[in-house]
């Protein structure tokens, strides 16, 4: 099986050991909705192409059909989730096992999502969704040990469990959550058909269009750096835009925010709208080049040029939240740090209320909300108010607590106790019983026998006998006096 560093030869492998994986399959063609917002009562996606096949000598339609499950078709951000998943299972068990353990913390840390109760709701979201969504590849799935195409059908994943419950890194459960691989996809990946990603560029980019088409764009440049696509065919089949957008000029509009972002980071090559967009007697194309070097100016995150001990706090907590890092060092460099910050405080507080504001595209409304310095929502509260909930709750739960466990050892201490006491007057014989009752009787006061009449009697008289043998086991346990 030939290894898949050496799907890039033109690249040191020292730098190829620090790269993510993706499999193939999933960046020819788009698994999931560009959006994160589905259309309603869209219940199912087909995307389709032809080739030509080198092993047959014929042209080859290959077509995907996605089918919605009880929780709807999958999105951008879901499409996020099983890339991060496949590096996690690149580093934890290096694609020897189809389950997979983990946190959702890690899994946050590694999507770069804000860390909080949304994250994970979201996460779970995500796997609900690849546990039910069924693909359909006809002529369309690679089998890299045939070296050849196949139909298959499939969930990505078989099962999963989720038992980190907690949001807090410091107090996760020992309990790891999993997910289980679908055997086709990690027969595939067995099979070696990933090839090395630049995960951290790949998440960097702040357009989702510009991931999926960076997705597949490193794919086909493995075979050579200069393609020229059918201008609908690539936006609608390969990057998945809708069909609705009729007219090329569209098109172009729609595909031109992704490609300039791929041309700033140095992937494309520069080339004025007449190269870009040909036009021949079979309608409109779209050219794409790999820059000149052949390679990627920057195999880091966008948002890490700077070290981060140089870099300003206000720019490493946007980044944080999901802005590329040129975006956050020019928000600074042009807004008070104090509008930053409260805008930073409405974000979280957004994204922990899981508002529909920040759905579709969390760091997008962040950077506008600054721009345009939107006003705190109504009902906001600030993190320092939160905080002094949080902290308020957490004391009146702990007192809660606390009483709870001091109720339940006095009722356990009373329990011993009576148990002692039973134990004691079992022992004795029915003529000690009897010294010990006229004993118990003598040393009451007048106010505790003349409770022994009518008809709580005999429990006033149990009462009165247990609390004399309570002092004799008192005074026989008392340790001597020195």
């Amino acid at each position: 099986m030939k290894s898949t560093d050496d799907i890039r030869p033109n690249l040191p492998h020292k730098a190829l050991a620090l790269l993510g994986r993706d499999e193939m399959n999933l960046a020819e063609f788009p698994i999931a909705l560009l959006t994160d917002r589905v259309p309603k009562n869209q219940q199912e996606a087909i995307y389709q192409d032809e080739i030509h096949d080198e092993r047959s000598g014929l042209t080859l339609t290959r077509k995907l059909t996605i089918t919605a499950g009880n929780h709807g078709l999958t999105t951008a951000l879901d499409d996020e989730v099983i890339l991060s998943l496949i590096q996690l299972t690149k580093k934890k068990n290096n694609f020897t096992q189809r389950r997979l353990e983990f946190s959702r913390y890690e899994l946050v840390q590694l999507l770069r999502w804000s860390m909080g109760g949304a994250s994970y709701e979201r996460i779970a979201t995500a796997l609900d969704r690849w546990t039910s969504v069924y693909l359909k590849y006809e002529n369309a799935w690679r089998d890299n040990r045939t070296k050849s195409w196949k139909s298959a059908g499939f969930h990505i994943l078989d099962r999963f469990e989720l038992n980190d419950f907690r949001a807090d890194d410091a107090q996760l459960d020992l309990m790891p959550s999993f997910i289980v691989w679908n055997e086709v996809i990690f027969e595939s990946f067995q099979a070696g058909y990933l090839k090395p990603l630049d995960y951290d560029l790949c998440m960097g980019l702040s357009n989702s269009t510009a991931k999926r088409m960076y997705r597949f764009l490193d794919k086909r440049f493995h075979h050579r750096a200069d393609w020229t696509f059918p201008l609908k065919e690539f936006a609608c089949e390969h990057i998945g835009l809708g069909r609705n957008y009729d007219g090329p000029a569209h098109l172009k509009r729609k595909l031109q925010p992704a490609i300039s972002e791929l041309e700033s980071i140095g992937f494309l090559t520069r080339l004025p709208d007449s190269k870009r967009f040909p036009k021949d007697g079979k309608g409109w194309k779209i050219r794409l080049i790999l820059n000149s070097a052949g390679v990627v100016e920057s195999t880091s995150d966008p948002r890490q040029e700077t070290p981060e001990a140089d870099r300003p706090a206000l720019v490493i907590e946007l980044t944080k939240r999901g802005v590329t890092g040129k975006t956050a060092a020019e928000l600074v460099g042009k807004h008070p740090a104090a509008k930053i910050e409260a805008k930073i405080d409405v974000f979280d507080w957004l994204l922990e209320k899981q508002d529909k504001r920040v759905a579709r595209s969390p760091e997008g409304y962040l950077v506008k909300s600054i721009i345009d310095d939107y006003k705190a929502p109504k009902g906001f509260v600030s993190a320092a108010e939160r905080q002094q909930q949080k902290e308020a709750k957490q004391a009146r739960e702990r007192k809660v607590a606390e009483d709870r466990r001091k109720e339940c050892e006095e009722k356990a201490r009373e329990k011993t106790e009576r148990g002692a006491i039973e134990a004691y007057w079992a022992s004795l014989s029915p003529e000690q019983q009897e010294a010990l009752d006229s004993a118990a009787r003598a040393q009451a006061d007048p106010a505790t026998l003349a409770m022994e009449t009518g008809a709580f009697r005999s429990l006033a008289r149990t009462l009165r006998r247990q609390e004399f043998i309570r002092n004799i086991l008192a005074t026989r346990d008392r340790p001597p006096v020195a």
